[in-house]
């Protein structure tokens, strides 16, 4: 076994093992080498769109033109390297495109949290599917692997779909990918947002072919705007959006679009008006039907980045995205990888109860909408409990148990005095064991109904990650160290950062501050004795003072979080902090800490609502996936309050 040919045949097979034409791709592969991935790419291309509204079109343009090119290798993103590199940009069909200092920025994160472990075709891959979730679109579980290539082929460019192409050609080009008609028209949807230039379609206005008409399957009134569109830019590359209703959501409208004779592009519009095409009633399906559109985009998506590189080419894990490892770094990485040992772990996903329980998320919204009618707090109330849930042993719906015999309740937690709503959650089981018995958690049930409750006072919507599983054990104890509300702001960044937060997520979720109610004795310190001063809190504006000191009568005397807009999910909260009215300590702390990181975080979210929400979608998610249980840990509750074999179907009976 010591022999020098015994281990070149081991380093050899190890080799091959992780060789692009042989490895297996996973959404398991970085579990234990970059778990936190998807959250670092999350932020980055999230910063992007705050100031770029067309980022997460340029990322999956990206990831689209390297997997049609020697398939998902991170070939298009080498610059060129005189007699060695002749690169995949200088291609035709690569002209314009852009993202570039966005993958830049994406690496750089990854690279500073895992160095040398994930590679630049991955990184495409996953910031496509953030791109298309955070604009509106569907999320799915991106499989991941992909080595990057030590080469480019700029020649290769030629198999990737032009604007002007019929469909005839278009669908040889997808054919050669191992792609059908039905992914062509679910990956054409991806120009439901973004922009082109205009010289991509501009001879369909006035020279179509040559004819020196019009294209006839552009509707006449859409011409003359992009005409006008085009002409009035003060650019060298006019540019016009994909979609002129929605054009930075990811929707179904781009195939509405088609069926109106409004496509920009050749390629776009032909999907529908070629004659007897088989393309048509796709077109007509996914314009219907949304979620259609949806699943099918989510499958192809995960077709393409299969399309795996040809044999033999060498690859490697690139430090820098646009350019390959020196040979003796490339020789170490590969020699690193071989001795990974990756192991898998169960993942929420989006579709999880799609047989199961279909109708989970109608059913929770409705029970949701009827508390709402009856009760003004319970969308505060039922955020909280997730909220309460996820900081203590993860969420895992331990909040909600009563004292069982063994271990003391949460409830019972400092964090959690005056914690109000169980009623909510069990008229929301009750509603979900009807129709679909033993199969839901209430830890899941948690995270609808904190998503719906936002949504139906106003705020932001997002697909919620299903799949986690109830606790038979809570940590009272636990609950005695939830964020306080009368906590500076260094213990509020430790105890986020402990559950995997950072001050970003802090300031976002401290925004669901900006409906609900607090009790005086969580704030009545800040009048008149602040921190044993004997003077009033310095950061409370002095005529607010008065007021919240008129409004409690008592301590258990309940106040608004935001005076203004008291039961709307809005930015309020952010401005309340800039005029120094917000409510409690812990609030405040957030922008009136001098030299802290989140004082410029509150003003962004306090300038643009829009900013608000999606760092807040970002975040939620983010909080819901703190230690699940999933797969055959813990249980799925009968009764939220119980565990199964002590009374679970018994006491406060959902049934």
């Amino acid at each position: 076994m010591g022999s020098p040919k015994m281990a070149a045949i081991i380093v050899v097979a190890a080799l091959l093992m992780l060789s692009p034409s042989q490895a297996q791709l996973s959404p398991f592969f970085y579990a234990t080498t970059c778990p936190q991935l998807p959250f670092l790419v999350l932020n980055v291309v999230a910063q992007a769109l705050e100031t770029d509204d067309r980022a997460a079109a340029k990322l999956i343009r990206l990831h689209f033109h390297d997997c049609f090119v020697n398939g998902c290798d991170g070939s298009i993103l080498l610059v060129d390297v005189p007699g060695v590199i002749d690169s995949e940009l200088n291609g035709p069909p690569n002209e314009g495109i852009q993202g570039m200092d966005i993958v830049d920025n994406i690496k750089a994160t990854v690279e500073s949290a895992c160095p040398g472990v994930v590679s630049c075709a991955d990184i495409l891959a996953i910031s496509s599917q953030i791109s298309v979730f955070l604009s509106g679109g569907p999320i799915w579980v991106v499989p991941m692997g992909r080595k990057d290539s030590r080469i480019a082929n700029r020649t290769g460019t030629s198999n990737l779909p032009g604007p002007s192409e019929t469909l005839v050609g278009l669908k040889r080009k997808f054919r050669d990918q191992g792609l059908d008609s039905t992914d062509l028209v679910a990956l054409s949807g991806a120009h439901t947002f973004g922009k082109s230039r205009c010289m991509f379609f501009s001879d369909r206005l006035d020279n179509f072919n040559q004819t020196g008409r019009p294209d006839p399957t552009l509707d006449p009134i859409y011409r003359e705007q992009l005409r006008t569109v085009c002409a009035t830019q003060q650019t060298q590359q006019p540019r016009a959006n994909f979609d002129p209703v929605t054009p930075t959501r990811f929707d179904k409208a781009y195939y509405n679009n088609l069926v109106s004779l409004r496509g920009l592009l050749q390629s776009d519009q032909e999907l529908f008006s070629t004659p007897r095409a088989d393309t048509t009633a796709i077109v007509r399906n996914f314009a219907a039907n949304e979620r259609a559109f949806f699943k099918q985009f989510v499958k192809s998506m995960i077709k393409m980045g299969n399309l795996k590189p040809p044999p033999g080419i060498a690859s490697e894990v690139r430090l820098d995205c646009k350019r390959v490892n020196p040979m003796g770094s490339f020789t170490f990485f590969l020699f690193f990888v071989c001795i990974l040992f990756v192991t898998s772990y169960a993942q929420l996903t989006e579709n999880f109860y799609e047989q199961t329980c279909p109708r989970l998320p109608n059913i929770v919204r409705r029970e949701v909408k009827r508390a709402i009618e009856t009760d003004i707090r319970a969308g505060a109330k039922l955020i909280r409990f997730h909220f309460h849930d996820c900081f203590v042993q993860g969420c895992d719906g331990s909040v909600l148990l009563e004292d069982p015999p063994g271990f003391e309740s949460e409830l019972n937690g400092l964090g959690n005095l005056g914690i109000q709503g169980l009623e909510i959650v069990d008229a929301i089981k009750a509603a979900v064991e009807r129709e679909c018995p033993g199969v839901v958690s209430c830890a899941d049930i948690l995270a609808q109904a904190s998503k719906d409750s936002v949504d139906v006072q106003g705020g932001p919507s997002w697909r919620v990650l299903y799949g986690r599983r109830d606790s038979r054990t809570a940590n009272k104890t636990g609950a005695d160290e939830l964020p306080s509300p009368f906590e500076d702001l260094p213990p509020l960044q430790k105890k986020f950062r402990d559950v995997g937060l950072n001050s970003t997520d802090l300031v976002a979720l401290s925004g669901a501050h900006t409906f609900g109610r607090s009790r005086c004795l969580f704030f009545s310190g800040r009048f008149s004795n602040f921190s044993g001063s004997g003077q009033p809190d310095p950061t409370l504006d002095p005529t607010y003072r008065q007021e919240l000191e008129r409004a409690c009568t008592g301590p258990e005397t309940r106040v608004n979080f935001d005076p203004t807009t008291p039961d709307t999910f809005d930015k309020n909260y952010y401005t309340n902090l800039l005029a120094n009215k917000g409510l409690l300590q812990s609030d405040q702390v957030l922008f009136s800490t001098q030299g802290a990181e989140t004082v410029e975080i509150v003003r962004r979210m306090a300038s643009r609502q829009e900013t608000f929400f999606r760092q807040f979608r970002l975040s939620m998610i983010k909080m819901g996936n703190i230690k699940p249980l999933t797969g055959n840990q813990g249980e799925i509750r009968r009764n939220c309050r119980r565990v199964n074999d002590l009374g679970g179907e018994t006491g406060h009976d959902v049934m």
